[in-house]
């Protein structure tokens, strides 16, 4: 969720509580005051009414009883809601009246006055009153609302315009990247941030970049002096035969080191972006060329080949790194396969699959992929083959996937 709508939704959920709060509060409040009001106006009309009695020039109203008493009642003074009926042109009809009831002593006699006050007029004008102001709330509500939308808007767009920067930032391009300027001051802060940090990532990658070369480089000419030195010395007539299998096992060192140091530089090129043109190839035509060279191979092992494709099968890679996929596929498919087994390709332009009998595997399918990881300590490989060929899947945001279903292995590549 975008932290604008996250922020718009959290207004309007506290807009309603407070709406309703502030509408509710609003309405009793109102009810309370007027209700004082009201009843101190009938206890004003009540002390009229009692002085009127008093001094015997009654007012023309209801509800005024004599009492006879000897000794004096005490004064009672109490108010409630009640309804009062009335004939209106021969129409019965009742309202809600305020009433004050209250037991005064005067000379000579002691009277009970009641006094009323509609509360229809009342209800009314607290209602008018409260949707009134409830409805000058919401359009305040409302306003700000979209205000807000706008000024968010306006503050957020630099930052998102500087976003967009950002996921187009490449390690391939060595410019530093150039954000908008803001007159916020976190924004400002942040984009400082994001240059220093990004400068940093690009001297860092040319440094790995150009060590990795030069480690790479460097690295190659002893081991190709060594090899020749070693496949020299095998050549002489004079060795003994303890002496000849200490420089073949040296040669075959120097071999297998040249061998890793071509893969892990492979793997950091690819790491690096460094196969980024693409051609778009038949995925048919180059499985046969990958099953050509690895004929001898599966003829060696007796194992029968299955093959099965659609008739469009294009894809766009770069021919390179695609090979290399199928090359350490296919041979994974020889290497772990059994005698008189069977090697399946199906391909589609959607995905390949190759799937070769076997021994159920030793490793699980998540370490399988992972570098230097094999299922034999005592294997001449260095377990770098589907680490390569998961490394290019990543780098085309492919799904690869590995299952073992009755004695079957099975490799899928989902493009």
């Amino acid at each position: 969720m975008k932290l604008s709508q996250k922020t718009k939704r959290t207004y309007i959920i506290y807009s309603i509580i407070i709406f309703i709060v502030s509408s509710i509060t609003i309405y009793f409040t109102l009810k309370r005051i007027i209700t004082e009001k009201q009843d101190e106006r009938l206890e004003f009309y009540k002390d009229l009414i009692a002085r009127k009695i008093k001094y015997e020039n009654p007012l023309p109203i209801f509800e005024v009883d004599d009492y006879i008493s000897k000794n004096p009642v005490k004064d009672t003074l109490y108010y409630k809601d009640t309804l009062f009926y009335m004939i209106v042109n021969g129409v019965e009809k009742h309202e809600k009246y305020r009433q004050l009831t209250s037991i005064e002593n005067l000379p000579g006699k002691t009277v009970k006055i009641i006094t009323r006050d509609s509360l229809v007029k009342n209800q009314d004008f607290i209602l008018i009153i409260t949707v009134s102001v409830a409805i000058v709330i919401f359009l305040l509500m409302i306003t700000v609302y979209f205000v807000n939308t706008i000024i968010m808007r306006n503050v957020w767009n630099p930052f998102n315009e500087n976003l967009e920067i950002l996921k187009n930032f490449s390690l391939e391009n060595s410019q530093p990247i150039h954000l908008q300027e803001t007159n916020i001051d976190e924004f400002q802060e942040l984009n400082q941030s994001l240059v220093k940090l990004t400068e940093k990532i690009n001297s860092d990658y040319s440094n790995l970049k150009e060590f990795t070369e030069n480690a790479s480089h460097e690295m190659q000419t002893p081991l190709a002096i060594m090899q020749s030195k070693a496949e020299m010395l095998m050549q002489s007539e004079n060795l003994s035969r303890s002496q000849l299998q200490q420089i073949k096992a040296i040669y075959l060192a120097g071999q297998r080191l040249s061998k890793l140091n071509k893969t892990l530089l492979l793997l950091a090129k690819i790491d690096n972006q460094q196969y980024k043109n693409k051609e778009t190839i038949d995925i048919n035509e180059a499985i046969e060329r990958q099953l050509e060279l690895f004929e001898d191979f599966i003829e060696n092992k007796k194992l029968k080949l299955n093959k099965k494709s659609t008739l469009n099968t294009k894809i766009e890679v770069n021919p390179l790194l695609f090979d290399m996929v199928i090359s350490n596929l296919i041979s994974n498919a020889i290497k772990h396969n059994i005698e008189h087994g069977n090697i399946d390709i199906l391909t589609t332009d959607l995905f390949i699959s190759i799937s070769n009998s076997g021994i159920p595997p030793k490793l699980n399918s998540t370490t399988l992929f992972e570098r230097f990881k094999k299922e034999s300590s005592s294997s001449n490989s260095f377990g770098l083959g589907l680490a390569i060929v998961k490394k290019v899947c990543d780098n085309y945001y492919w799904k690869i996937n590995h299952s073992f279903i009755e004695n079957q292995h099975n490799i899928t590549i989902y493009f």
